[in-house]
């Protein structure tokens, strides 16, 4: 069947008149929603501070800088009564005065109310329990009732749903004007809690959060070691001026901007103990070595123990070696001392350590100095038959050149030159010579004989018989070759 024209340039105007009124009613209905809260200043409160414990946590005095709205409708209005709120932390909003209306109308550029309640008769007082949940800032809002109920003007006749708004910061039961700081924390870190006398370490503050600039106080009670500036939440101070003995550091942020962050503390402090160190090694040098040093057969060394009985006797062996060491007498101090320390020849290698006798008593005593004894260095021997490539025919390669992998492996492109290496007694066919001819017969980066070529010949079938069928299955259809019965019934 046939649409005339007609019917056709009908239709489409139709749509375009449906679409162009779709168009219409979307734009009035996204235009015509009520425009939300919106804070037009900011009042004051006077004190700016108080408990909430109180039985009217927000008391004192009220001002704002503007007017209510001037409409009057017979015995109604909106600028004789006004309402604070506390925004929680849901969005929502409670009421924690409504009725203010001392000195009202409030028409003028800007108008001050006690918050009294001989000043207000009739005003309540909520709780602000449900409202303050924690620490944190708060916003209030202040706005213009009606005279009769209390209520917020409609929107058609006061738009926008204005208000004057105040942040307060609370802290446990103390509220205080303003937005406050935000609180930080410190923690401290040093990159050696045990050193040794004059040994600098460095001490590490870390800030949170990260954006709070100022510096840190490094302090042993009230005495500062130093400060530092804080950089991406870190400050980083460097000292060796700890004395011998026991020391608790603590880190103190100071705040650059005491209003926007607080102040903080390290919770705990940081235990720092200097001290000797309870044993140590140094060479023949005077070199002071690391924990488990390496040493070499025949070395000479020097041993330290600190924290012994002073006046005792103590012996030294070496572990697993029968070797007879020097005594030693700790000074006066407890400190033993082994000038020299020679590990013997026969040692065995691998870990071992200089083991004396009696133990020290003590914190952190130790028995044994520990450190690992080297292999010995490996040397060809000069003795050995096998050393000589004269003496054993075999060896030498140039005795059968027919054994030289090189020219078997480039005989073995075809696979009638391989033959004549796998004649080659032995050595030819120990070297993957002629009779490896697998591989010569296979063309030159090809498959190997595995089913692969029929693999891809099946592949290319399959494709080709696919094609055809479908190829079929539209022409038949086409020239009407290929029919069907009636469904049955």
């Amino acid at each position: 069947m046939t649409v005339p024209r007609t019917f056709r340039r009908t239709a489409a105007i139709v749509a375009a008149c449906a679409l162009l009124a779709l168009g219409l009613v979307t734009l009035v209905v996204t235009q015509s929603q009520p425009a939300r809260a919106a804070s037009v200043g900011e009042f004051t409160l006077t004190p700016g501070s108080g408990s909430l414990s109180d039985p009217q946590p927000i008391a004192g005095t009220l001002g704002i800088p503007g007017a209510c709205p001037d409409v009057t409708i017979e015995d109604l209005n909106w600028n004789s009564v006004l309402s604070l709120s506390v925004v929680k932390a849901d969005g929502t909003e409670a009421q924690a005065l409504n009725g203010i209306t001392d000195h009202a109308p409030y028409s003028g550029a800007t108008s001050t109310a006690s918050l009294a309640a001989a000043a207000n008769p009739g005003m309540a007082v909520n709780s602000l329990a449900d409202a303050i949940t924690g620490d944190g800032t708060y916003e209030l809002r202040v706005r213009c009732m009606d005279n009769f109920d209390w209520a917020v003007a409609p929107d058609s006749i006061v738009p926008g749903d204005p208000y004057w708004s105040q942040k307060i910061t609370v802290t446990g039961d103390h509220w205080q004007v303003g937005e406050g700081a935000k609180a930080t924390a410190v923690t401290l870190l040093a990159d050696d809690a045990t050193p040794e006398p004059g040994q600098a370490i460095t001490l590490t503050a870390s800030v949170t959060p990260a954006e709070a600039t100022g510096t840190v106080t490094f302090a042993e009670g009230a005495t500062t070691l130093g400060q530092a500036t804080v950089a991406d939440g870190k400050a980083v101070f460097k000292t060796s001026a700890l004395a011998e003995g026991s020391h608790d550091v603590v880190a103190r942020f100071t705040p650059q901007d005491p209003a926007q962050w607080g102040a903080s503390e390290t919770a705990d402090p940081l235990h720092v103990i200097v001290q000797q160190a309870r044993y140590e090694m140094r060479d023949s040098a005077g070199q002071l070595l690391p924990f488990n040093p390496e040493l070499t057969r025949g070395q000479t060394v020097k041993v330290i123990i600190r924290g012994c009985q002073p006046g005792a006797e103590y012996t030294m062996a070496m572990f697993n070696n029968d070797t007879t060491f020097p005594k030693a007498t700790a000074d006066a101090n407890g400190t033993v001392t082994w000038p020299t320390l020679t590990v013997p020849e026969d040692a065995v290698a691998g870990q071992t350590s200089w083991d004396y006798n009696p133990d020290c008593t003590g914190v952190d005593s130790v028995a044994a100095v520990s450190f690992t004894l080297a292999e010995p260095s490996s040397q060809s021997p000069s003795t050995s038959p096998s050393s000589d490539p004269s003496d054993d025919p075999s060896d030498d390669p140039s005795d059968d050149p027919s054994d030289d992998p090189t020219g078997d492996t480039s005989g073995t492109t075809t696979g009638g030159d391989s033959t004549t290496g796998g004649d080659t007694g032995s050595g030819g066919s120990s070297g993957t010579g002629g009779d490896s001819g697998s591989g010569g017969t296979s063309p030159q980066g090809g498959l190997a004989s595995t089913g692969s070529q029929i693999a891809l010949f099946s592949g290319v079938g399959a494709v080709v018989l696919v094609t055809a069928g479908i190829v079929f299955v539209r022409f038949g259809r086409r020239n009407g070759l290929l029919t069907f019965g009636e469904p049955r019934a």
